[in-house]
């Protein structure tokens, strides 16, 4: 038989642990109170447990959770956030979640709607103009900061945030929001591409290449990026670079009319003729009336001294464009190197009048 004294001692052990396993009289208060809505009374309770249980993570959650976030009031919730993960992110909460999951669940919740709004207006925005335009720009900029306040990781709400302000041509605030988006993620190739263009609208072309080249870094195939990286080649006057990023892009997407005559444009500046006159060519295999193209041929073959040739384009030219001097004076050249003087002079004749 067990003795009275050694029962005795088994019964002190197991109220002891019972003790201890249970949450402070502050905090079950508090989540009586927190169950009632009473919202300054849970405060109170939660601050309360504090002093009883500093380390239990749980009551930062909470007031996080249940008071701040109600509140509206980002930066304490967050702060109470970080505490209880600081302290145990993997306890296990009442609902068996850890700690840490709901935390992520509770800022994404209140991100989303933000993002959401300032996604919303942003929208309305684009359609709209004048004062609604800017009014619908400035509640969204108001939503993105929102957001970003309740949760600084997310990169999408500064490209976002970043759209507004190119909207509204503020260029004070789309510097500051291009460097804290590339701080926050320097590899997001769409951020990257908006630092290009921003760059590029800016005239700083160099900055522009920059960003560009590393947005092609990661992702070698995004044509967009490539074909900005051209244009700001070009922009520059570097032309040997604005061609290797033609033809760069041209290969991710061979048949993109305007990146064919971009290029083909590019080898009549170095004067290439062969692969000018093989660019244009492409662009009318896939738009048989491109009057530029059609043009950049004949401009082509007049420089090859191919005059039979230039001629049949420049005509070609003339049957979508009958009255334009400048094609006409191209036509005039052509003929008079073929000998047929006479016919070049009524050709010139044709263009001063029109001039």
């Amino acid at each position: 038989m067990f003795s009275k004294k050694l029962i005795q001692s088994f019964v002190v052990i197991g109220v002891s642990v019972m003790f201890w396993g249970c949450a402070s009289e502050q905090l079950e208060s508090a989540r009586l109170y927190i169950r009632e809505e009473n919202w300054s009374k849970a405060e109170e309770m939660l601050l309360a447990a504090i002093e009883v249980e500093p380390d239990d993570a749980e009551i930062y959650f909470l007031l996080g959770k249940e008071i701040y976030a109600h509140q509206a009031e980002w930066d304490k919730m967050n702060s109470m956030f970080d505490k209880a993960m600081s302290l145990d992110r993997d306890k296990k909460l009442r609902t068996g979640e850890p700690l840490h999951s709901a935390v992520q669940n509770e800022r994404a919740k209140y991100w989303s709607e933000y993002y959401n709004k300032g996604a919303d207006s942003y929208n309305v925005a684009l359609q709209s103009e004048g004062s609604q335009k800017k009014e619908s720009l400035e509640k969204a900029i108001d939503a993105f900061n929102t957001a970003i306040q309740i949760y600084s990781e997310e990169p999408k709400t500064y490209r976002n945030l970043l759209f507004c302000y190119v909207q509204l041509k503020d260029s004070e605030q789309i510097a500051l929001t291009l460097n804290q988006a590339l701080r926050k993620n320097p590899e997001d190739g769409s951020l990257l591409i908006t630092a290009g263009k921003v760059s590029l609208d800016d005239g700083d072309v160099d900055k522009a290449i920059e960003y560009l080249e590393k947005a092609i870094r990661v992702d070698r195939r995004n044509s967009s990026a490539i074909r900005l990286l051209a244009d700001a080649y070009y922009e520059k006057g570097d032309k040997e670079g604005a061609i290797f990023a033609y033809k760069k892009a041209i290969r991710n997407d061979p048949d993109n009319v305007d990146l064919n005559f971009n290029l083909g444009v590019l080898y009549l500046q170095i004067e290439d003729y062969d692969f000018a006159e093989e660019k244009f060519r492409k662009v009318l295999q896939l738009n048989p009336d491109d009057f530029e193209a059609i043009m950049g041929v004949g401009e082509a073959y007049e420089r090859l001294e191919q005059w039979e040739d230039a001629e049949y384009y420049y005509n070609k030219a003339l049957r979508i464009e009958a009255e334009n001097a400048t094609l006409i004076r191209a036509l005039a050249r052509v003929i008079y190197r073929q000998g047929r003087v006479e016919e070049g002079s009524e050709l010139l004749n044709r263009a001063k009048a029109l001039e």
